[in-house]
């Protein structure tokens, strides 16, 4: 057999399969019992027929048909072996020549993708840090009080002032239009006011100082050009109240807070503990956007090859994934895809740009992992193992670390290899880069390579057709 192999776009192989003689005899010679078998032929009892009566009695032609699919399977199958290729999809059978000689079929396979990456290590995204400011923490420790705020009724009934939390029926109107979608004949939903000035809109906290229960009033705004509604930007805007319940807020001493927020120490440890806090955050959110940045043009530099079939596994992937969250809610992915309006294969069409684009990102970094020679020890994986049980109760550490360290190892080690590459991207990103060292390589594939590989372990990407389930082994 002689196999010739031309690289197409888009990670695609095209195989050119010579068939010999011997080979297209031996497959002949498989269809002819097949079909002895399926049939009575005069004279002969089923299954015994030599092949020169069944080619005569049904053609040379409907035997060469009934050989193609285990023939040129087979073929393929040993194409793939010689030439050491690894399909990440079904092949496209595009030529088919068995009657005559030379025997050959043409196919175009789908393989892994390449990625080729830019100076990576040139790519440059500012870290743009901000300081923790005083009011961040006095807000930061406001929050904290907060939770442990008590509702309580009145002693008696009277005007709302400030502090109070307020149960409302509430409607509001731009330009004599409803801004909320709710029919007419609907009961209004009730929302919850906190009666301070920091929490509403200029001119709404004034206006609702001294309502009282059962008491409806109109109260017309004009909002903020930075507004977060657009709709309403720059606009008057008037607000329907009526009170339904009016609650006292009582919030603990300050003195209380540490004990409430279950802090060793005093209130100023507790704030300090704050700043750190936000402090941490606030670096965190800085990375992300340098990394944000940095990968996005790390992605427009790449230059990618990736075979539609591996955009459209993603695309399939993510749509059910999606379909994963929705069972949380108990609606089935069929049920999500009528209430969309659509069909499966037109939400993974759908959803292809979007998963070209994960693929890429996806394929990008695992290049720069290569690249950095970025890689997780044994006992990498055992200190975040240990890290993650002491965040459990002492009664529930035992149960955890055998989980943590046998079922989900492998997330672990992924999360240790994903928390180094953010650290490097970062480091890329700001020229603070280290000299690449070899690493220890790191053994737990991605997600993408889970996939990858579960798609070269799946013997049906080496058949161009599904086998026939008579066929016969030489």
């Amino acid at each position: 057999m002689k196999v010739t192999t031309e690289k197409l776009p888009k990670s695609l192989l095209a195989l050119n399969v010579e068939l010999d003689r011997e080979q297209v005899e031996k497959g002949l010679d498989r269809a002819a019992r097949r079909l002895s078998q399926k049939v009575n032929i005069p004279g002969f009892r089923k299954g015994k027929a030599p092949r020169f009566i069944i080619e005569n009695y049904f053609g040379r032609a409907a035997l060469i048909e009934e050989a193609s699919e285990d023939l040129i399977n087979k073929a393929f199958k040993e194409a793939l072996q010689q030439e050491g290729i690894n399909p990440v999809g079904r092949a496209d059978l595009e030529e088919v020549v068995l009657e005559q000689e030379p025997f050959h079929f043409r196919v175009k396979v789908p393989v892994a993708p390449t990625t080729t990456l830019p100076d990576y290590r040139a790519i440059r995204a500012p870290l743009e840090e901000r300081e923790v400011t005083d009011e961040m923490v006095a807000q930061a420790m406001d929050s904290r009080r907060e939770r442990h705020v008590v509702l309580r009724e009145p002693e008696e009934q009277r005007p709302a002032q400030q502090g109070d939390q307020l149960t409302v029926q509430l409607e509001s109107f731009v330009d004599g239009e409803r801004l909320e979608d709710i029919d007419e004949d609907a009961e209004i939903p009730q929302s919850t006011l906190v009666l301070e000035p920091d929490r509403l809109v200029p001119g709404l906290y004034e206006g609702l100082l001294g309502i009282e229960p059962g008491e409806t009033r109109e109260i017309t705004v004009h909002m903020p050009e930075d507004h977060a509604n657009e709709h309403v930007r720059g606009k008057d805007v008037l607000f329907k109240i009526r009170l339904e319940r009016l609650q006292e807020r009582l919030l603990p001493d300050w003195d209380e807070v540490p004990v409430l927020e279950e802090v060793e120490g005093t209130l100023d440890d507790l704030r300090e503990k704050t700043r750190a806090e936000l402090a941490e955050s606030l670096r965190d959110a800085a990375e992300r956007e340098t990394m944000d940045a940095y990968i996005k043009q790390l992605v427009e530099q790449t230059d990618f090859d990736i075979p539609d079939v591996l955009i459209k596994q993603e695309a399939d992937y993510m749509l059910h994934q999606q379909g994963h969250e929705f069972e949380r809610y108990g609606i089935t992915l069929d049920q999500m895809l009528q209430f969309r309006g659509q069909t499966h294969d037109e939400a993974v069409e759908a959803l292809k740009p979007q998963a070209e684009e994960r693929l890429k990102t996806t394929l990008a970094l695992q290049e720069v992992v290569r690249a950095e020679k970025l890689g997780i020890a044994e006992d990498e994986i055992d200190a975040e193992v240990g890290r993650l049980v002491d965040s459990y109760e002492e009664e529930q550490r035992e149960h955890a670390r055998s989980l943590l360290s046998k079922e989900l190892r492998s997330t672990i080690a992924s999360s240790v290899l994903d928390k180094k590459l953010r650290e490097r991207l970062v480091q890329i990103a700001t020229g603070n880069a280290p000299a690449i060292e070899e690493q220890p390589a790191a053994e737990e594939p991605t997600a993408l390579e889970d996939r990858a590989v579960a798609a070269d372990a799946d013997d049906d990407q080496q058949e161009i057709v599904p086998a026939t389930s008579g066929a016969e082994e030489e």
